[in-house]
């Protein structure tokens, strides 16, 4: 005899993310260009694959301290304080996480609880709403304007008695956009009175162009005492396979997240925190990776300039280009399906990152030059 037996409620409040929707569609078609998935197509560093195979060499493959190993919270630390100017205690204000996916999660488990409010401007990743869902709190989306910037008058509207948090991910997944210093103290300031907690998404910082600067909030005056600030070596060194992330934050909120860490992942597997550590003694790796992102870049928004209809914008940092479609068709999911079943392009369409982004379209320059020369092709096909 059978039992219906139902899940929980937890798994009806986190539904699949509307990107790997369009990950698993893409899989039934052949011969495409694909400009959907943020994942740098660049080989792990070679410094950083020589560490580790050094290491397991040497038989490293053991558990590791719930936080991270002692040397790897050292190096994070030195680098915190030499280039976000947030100065930390490596043995309780440091956390290694698996990827930054780990790191938001945890944040927002133990900083928010059933029926309170995470504000989060909007367009915005979708992770964001399953990890605030899981807690059984409700997002709130806050404005942004023509640049995808919040204006903290909007951000003041948004909050309520309820708010219990802030998600500010500068440089921006899907928008590309980077919140001026000026900007990011104004929004900090509004949240101050209320003693909101901030949760910092900087995974992309290293990945700016032209003449923007990415500031880290918690760098502000007084900002560190209410900021998790996460970090992550997926984009910046090409180490998506990896799972290795990090986060920063007051040492009550580090020791519940390794609480947390503890009965779920347990640790970090200990090779890929040598590669962290490789990543970090070798962060001229960087450089390379940033130079070529900028000139596909300069390349997907010279071509998608030129097609009557879509209208790319400037965005700063990262590896997207979040275009407006709306010219040429308002409904971002039916334009999308028309750009892989037609041309054989795909991409994501604006309406997974909330209802702001309706009108847009995702282009992820993280692939080969050659690949973005034929999808733009393709796209300009289209809309000819």
């Amino acid at each position: 005899m059978s039992i219906d037996r139902t899940l929980s409620e937890l798994v009806s409040r986190m539904p699949q993310s509307g990107i790997r929707k369009v990950f698993d569609a893409a899989n039934s078609y052949d011969d495409l260009a694909d400009l959907s998935i943020g994942e740098p197509d660049f080989a792990t560093p070679e410094p950083v694959a020589t560490a580790v195979a050094d290491a397991l060499g040497s038989g490293i493959s053991s558990y590791t301290e719930t936080v991270g190993r002692s040397s790897l919270r050292a190096a994070l630390s030195e680098k915190l304080s030499a280039e976000n100017d947030i100065d930390v205690a490596p043995d309780s204000e440091l956390i290694v996480t698996p990827g930054a996916m780990g790191a938001l999660f945890a944040a927002v488990q133990v900083l928010c609880d059933p029926g309170e409010e995470v504000m989060i401007p909007e367009p915005y990743w979708p992770n964001y709403r399953g990890h605030v869902a899981s807690t059984g709190a409700r997002v709130v989306p806050v404005p942004t304007d023509d640049n995808f910037i919040p204006d903290p008058a909007d951000l003041k509207t948004a909050m309520s008695e309820d708010t219990v948090a802030m998600i500010l991910n500068t440089p921006g997944n899907p928008t590309g956009a980077v919140i001026p210093p000026d900007r990011l103290e104004a929004l900090t300031a509004v949240t101050a009175d209320q003693d909101i907690w901030l949760i910092a998404d900087e995974t992309y910082e290293d990945l700016v162009y032209d003449d923007a600067i990415h500031h880290s909030l918690a760098s502000q005056d007084h900002a560190f005492d209410r900021t998790v600030t996460i970090h992550s070596f997926s984009k910046s060194y090409a180490m998506t396979g990896w799972r290795i992330g990090y986060a920063s934050a007051p040492s009550r909120v580090i020791n519940a997240m390794r609480v947390l860490q503890e009965h779920t992942v347990s640790s970090v597997a200990e090779p890929a925190q040598v590669a962290a550590i490789a990543a970090v003694e070798n962060r001229h790796v960087v450089t390379d990776i940033h130079e070529e992102f900028a000139v596909r870049r300069d390349l997907i928004l010279d071509r998608l300039r030129t097609i009557d209809g879509i209208d790319p914008g400037s965005p700063k940092g990262a590896f997207y280009v979040f275009a407006d479609i709306s010219d040429k068709n308002p409904d971002s999911r039916a334009f999308v399906e028309r750009l892989m079943a037609d041309v054989g392009v795909a991409a994501v369409p604006g309406a997974v990152f909330g209802d702001a982004g309706e009108g847009h379209v995702r282009f992820s320059y993280a692939t080969d030059r050659t690949t973005i020369e034929t999808a733009l092709d393709r796209i300009e096909r289209l809309c000819s």
